[in-house]
């Protein structure tokens, strides 16, 4: 006796002579894949808002170790006057700054390395503290002649490290300043020097 396909396999019934089966599965991988789209854009967008958000810790830091400097040195800014992290500049376009303010000899901590090669810590800032995110070597900038690194100029309050390793963790921390050979994270930046 022969048993038709239909009364054989009852629950199959919805699926016998279709494609639904087919149709269903392919529209549960389009679905994944829809999913992780979504997934992976979020993640940029979270990536490249931490990175504005760590550049823009970074730049109020530096701003403020200046002003420490300025103030360390008995001089005040006027009204009117910006004190940024690259550089020191007037917020009008055609206002110059003070002479005590250009001729000012700034010191920051990294300033006090003398010896060659010295060891380091790189540091980004945390909550209300740091986190270290490689280890490195630091040379001293001689601040008697304008410092360079890839042929840029070397900013105030920053000096020339090789990055030894990157921490675990932390490799795709972003540079405040590109490499030489374009580095933009910490983890490519390793047995490289950056500034």
């Amino acid at each position: 006796m022969v048993v038709p396909w239909v009364q054989g396999f009852p629950e199959w019934i919805d699926s016998y002579r279709s494609r639904q089966r087919r149709k269903d599965e392919e529209a549960e991988r389009i679905r994944i894949l829809q999913q992780y789209v979504i997934e992976s854009w979020e993640a940029v967008l979270e990536s490249q808002r931490q990175e504005k958000e760590m550049q823009a810790k970074m730049q109020e830091e530096v701003a403020r170790q200046v002003q420490i400097q300025l103030s360390a040195h008995g001089i005040t800014t006027a009204p009117g006057i910006n004190i940024s992290s690259d550089q020191l500049r007037s917020s009008c376009v055609s206002t110059e700054l003070p002479d005590a303010i250009k001729d000012a000899e700034l010191r920051f901590p990294v300033d006090d390395v003398t010896e060659p090669f010295t060891s380091c810590e790189l540091h980004i800032p945390k909550d209300n503290g740091t986190v270290k995110v490689a280890i490195g070597v630091v040379n001293p900038i001689d601040r008697t002649k304008t410092p360079r690194i890839h042929g840029a100029v070397v900013p105030a309050g920053y000096a020339t490290v090789l990055v030894d390793k990157a921490i675990e963790g932390f490799s795709d921390v972003p540079l405040d300043i590109h490499g030489g050979d374009g580095e933009k994270t910490v983890g490519e930046a390793e047995k490289s020097f950056i500034a």
